[in-house]
């Protein structure tokens, strides 16, 4: 036999048959991890019984049911995947994020106060809202002095919400002479919440012990308040921290008790609290 005939013979001996692919281990190992792992993203992301499908609202009286699960149900669909023109959302109620979902409604919605959200599985969020409560009304004035027609309703905080159309009769007014150019926007906080203070304290004591009642407020410079009252004169107080609210509405209540009698103020103009050791009428 040739050598030629010989080495050929052996290289074709030495040549095994190979095994198909799905034969080995490996490869079902592999088709398994896919498997489990397709099975877990679609349980996470898509099962139907884990999609959110009730938003159950309490608590609410002003803002409109329906407007708060379309926002809620607009929140909690997430996308998760994006490839070009293909986007992929889910509602999974595993992963909504109660944060985000907390900053986008008091966002849309500023007459909300606080809201606590609840998730029970396995497809249900509810939702209880504590709305803003107004203890006065915000009407910013312009340049030239005159009342803007945009009024809103503002809370404790000194935050303006709800937009109003016309002034009820059973609330005070608060006017900022110095808006700097900013137009007022629902929830803004516009007024600081001691300034909103200070005015509740006086608006009790007036009502309370004299019955009378508080007109406007108009924070005239940051350290100046000016309230008129129902009966047509001004008091005016320093909102500076030298002197506390407390001394000058104690102030009032000495004057109004003992020296500026119901018939006094008929004809009075104003009371000046804003310094320290006396007081001004007129």
């Amino acid at each position: 036999m040739s050598y030629r005939k010989y080495h050929i013979k052996n290289k074709i001996h030495r040549i095994k048959p190979q095994k198909p692919i799905f034969v080995n281990l490996w490869f079902w190992i592999v088709i398994l991890i896919i498997i489990i792992f397709l099975t877990l993203v679609y349980f996470l992301f898509f099962y139907p019984g884990f999609q959110v499908q009730n938003i159950i609202i309490s608590g609410n009286q002003k803002v409109e049911t329906l407007q708060l699960q379309n926002v809620v149900s607009r929140e909690v669909n997430r996308k998760i995947f994006a490839l070009g023109p293909i986007r992929v959302f889910s509602k999974s109620i595993l992963f909504v994020d109660k944060n985000s979902l907390t900053t986008g409604l008091l966002k849309d919605f500023p007459a909300i106060d606080t809201l606590a959200i609840k998730i029970k599985f396995p497809h249900t969020l509810a939702l209880d809202i504590f709305e803003r409560k107004p203890v006065g009304i915000f009407c910013p004035s312009t340049g030239s002095g005159q009342a803007s027609e945009r009024c809103f309703f503002v809370d404790g905080a000194g935050i303006i919400f709800e937009e109003l159309s016309g002034i009820p009769d059973n609330m005070f007014i608060v006017r900022q002479e110095k808006t700097n150019g900013l137009e007022a926007v629902e929830g803004q906080n516009v007024v600081g919440q001691d300034v909103i203070d200070a005015i509740l304290k006086i608006q009790k004591e007036l009502t309370d012990k004299f019955k009378i009642n508080i007109k406007e407020a108009l924070v005239a410079t940051p350290i100046r308040l000016d309230i008129k009252t129902g009966e047509g004169w001004q008091i005016y107080f320093d909102l500076s921290s030298g002197l506390g609210i407390d001394m000058q509405v104690a102030k009032l209540n000495l004057l109004l008790k003992n020296d500026i009698t119901p018939h006094v103020r008929k004809t009075l103009q104003y009371i000046d609290l804003r310094f320290k050791d006396r007081a001004y009428y007129k």
